[in-house]
Parts: C-alpha cells; structure tokens; sequence
C-alpha cells in the first residue's frame, strides 16, 4: 500500500502565538471604546449646508501698531453663516491693552453681528482689575466699546469685600463697574 503524503500543518511556535495574542489585546485595549468625536455642536437639532465647525479654536485680534489686542478661545466652534452668528463652548475672552485688561471665562458663547456683541452664559467670570471678579450667568460684551452688561444677578468681589444685586454695567475702558439694582455687600475695612 502507498501511501499518501499529506501536507503537515504547522501551528506558530509559543512565543510567536504569544506575542499575535498580546498585540491583538494591546489593540483592543487601546481602540476608542466610543466612536470619535467629530466636533459635537449642533446645539438646535439641525445643521444646514455651509455650516462650519472647528474644535480648539484660538482667534487673535491686533493693533493697528501690530500688538496683541484682544484673544479669544474656544473647545468648540459651530458657525452658521444664514444667521451670521457663532456657538461656541468653553470660552475665553482675553484684553491686552495697557489700562483696560479684561479676563472673561464661560462655558458658552455666541457671537453675533459680524462680531460686534459677544453673549456669554454659563458660570461666567470676568476679571476686570487685579483683585476684582465678577460671577454671573450671562452678559454681553461689545469689543469694538469695552461695555459689559446683564440683567441677571451678580456678585462683585474684590479681596474679602462682595456685593451682589441684579444687573451690569462695565466698562473695560474706564475700569468702572456698577451694580444697577438690589445691591447688598460688605465692606472690610
């Protein structure tokens, strides 16, 4: 009787089986257990065509004599040009110029009108002298005159000493802060 020669199959030795088998785990391991985030701000339910969306942004805004004047950051972006209007989310708005500094954080912005009003909400804090916050859940900055304002409650503090009431009005320029109603506080002297 003949016999047929079959083709023997050889398994990978140990140590290769072992290493395919740590290196198929360190992948599984490793891939995103979510999908990735594309930049997620489609904050009304709907995204129409021509709408932009950038995540990190940094824009900055110089002087005539070339020097930093204003920046401004944001996590995210969502831009829609048929309304000429801009969400953002985890802002920052920062003032250089000498004599008018001005430190704005909230969790939400939009920008409106060609960038001539900025909308902030959402624990927002404005930083306007050194030593002197201001907490509140919306205000609206104009850049181009350094006004801030709300409606909503306020609390003012500088070093120990706070006031709170109802309604803003700012000027970066002047360094001039006033609460406009239902003030209360407390001085230390």
């Amino acid at each position: 009787m003949s016999r047929k020669l079959m083709p023997r199959f050889r398994a990978p030795s140990l140590g290769l089986s072992l290493l395919l088998l740590l290196l198929a785990a360190l992948v599984w391991w490793s891939w995103p257990q979510h999908p990735l985030s594309l930049p997620y701000i489609d904050w009304h339910g709907q995204i129409h065509k021509g709408d932009q969306a950038a995540e990190d942004v940094v824009m900055r805004q110089y002087t005539a004599a070339g020097k930093l004047d204003l920046l401004a950051t944001a996590r995210t972006a969502y831009h829609e040009p048929r309304v000429d209007r801009t969400m953002l989310s985890q802002v920052a708005v920062e003032r250089f110029k000498p004599g008018q500094q001005l430190h704005l954080r909230a969790n939400q912005g939009v920008v409106e009108r060609h960038g001539h009003r900025i909308v902030l909400s959402g624990n927002v804090i404005s930083t306007l002298q050194p030593d002197t916050r201001v907490l509140t859940t919306e205000v609206h900055y104009d850049p181009q005159t350094g006004i801030i304002t709300s409606r909503e409650p306020v609390r003012l503090e500088r070093g120990q000493d706070w006031m709170t009431g109802v309604g803003l009005w700012a000027s970066v320029k002047t360094q001039e802060i006033n609460i406009l109603h239902d003030v209360r506080g407390m001085y230390v002297p």
